[in-house]
């Protein structure tokens, strides 16, 4: 079990909604946060609004609401490259786990400075990516009938950073873990069947992928289907003798795997989907390009990507 985790913060609202509903991550046995902003002195704006006391009291504010909520924490303010020195920190504080938030104002951002692709590809232990929504304001139910006025407040709006709400608010309530059968998809399967939690429900899902199998093959889709929900049975049949309270379902899709994944996600109130990776030491364009960074770059729910030991 996972009880100590390290939260990259760079005092935003974004980070500024995790920490405020951080009490999802007691779900996963978290007992102990280390709260680190690296100070990343290619940002000069942050160089030049903050003093370093500045930050740390910003630190200490929010290791105040994290230890209101039943964490034991550590602060930390180090220099660096953010995505790089995090994966370091945790290394050397010995936590199994870095939770990151994904605030999405492109596809592949995240909040402390570095793409999801980035911190993803240099963590060597299990990632959370936390997705952000904007918060609705009044200006959603504006009624454009004074076109001067709505665009005056929406020039002012635009100098404000936004608020912003987690889009999954709950973490293990029901969990998706696709496979593909693969060693990356058999880690990510391990890791959880390992961890002491309350898991109520959780979905084994396969995407018979489109593209592989083609007009070539599609006349054995149903051999195709046999032969995997055989595969999902044993792992359902392995996870529930570790877990014999939760509640399980297989699921098998046909389609383009990243955009069935996401869609699955979206329409059934999954709350964590749970995928492996690769990591390191394979080409950028597949690590790039790879279903599960797809789907941490643009889901609803949490995404928990676990990486592959070397063996």
């Amino acid at each position: 079990m996972i009880k100590h985790a390290i939260l990259g913060t760079d005092f935003s609202k974004a980070i500024s909604a995790i920490i405020d509903q951080s009490g999802i991550f007691k779900t996963l046995g978290i007992e102990k946060i280390s709260l680190i902003h690296v100070l990343n002195l290619r940002d000069m704006i942050m160089v030049e609004k903050f003093t370093i006391e500045g930050l740390e009291k910003k630190l200490d504010d929010q290791k105040n609401i994290l230890s209101k909520k039943g964490f034991q924490v550590t602060t930390e303010l180090i220099y660096g490259i953010p995505y790089i020195e995090l994966e370091k920190k945790r290394q050397e504080l010995g936590a199994g786990l870095t939770i990151i938030g994904s605030h999405g104002r492109t596809s592949s951002s995240s909040t402390i400075g570095g793409t999801i692709a980035d911190i993803l590809q240099n963590m060597k232990a299990p990632v959370l990516v936390i997705p952000l929504k904007k918060k609705k304001t009044d200006m959603d139910e504006f009624p454009g009938e004074n076109l001067y006025q709505y665009e005056h407040i929406m020039q002012q709006l635009e100098k404000q950073e936004p608020d912003w709400d987690l889009k999954s608010a709950k973490i293990n309530d029901h969990i998706l873990l696709p496979t593909d059968f693969s060693d990356f998809s058999e880690e990510a399967f391990q890791w959880i069947k390992n961890q002491q939690v309350k898991i109520p429900e959780l979905t084994l899902f396969h995407v018979q992928d489109e593209v592989k199998i083609g007009k070539h093959l599609e006349h054995q889709l149903d051999e195709f289907n046999n032969i995997d929900s055989a595969r999902l049975t044993r792992l359902k049949n392995a996870f529930q003798s570790a877990h014999p309270e939760t509640e399980i379902n297989i699921d098998i899709k046909y389609g383009k795997p990243t955009q069935v994944i996401l869609n699955y996600i979206k329409e059934n109130n999954v709350a964590l989907t749970i995928m492996g990776s690769q990591g390191r030491g394979f080409f950028e364009e597949i690590f790039i390009g790879s279903v599960s960074h797809q789907v941490a770059r643009n889901a609803d729910s949490n995404i928990l990507i676990i990486p592959i030991r070397k063996r």
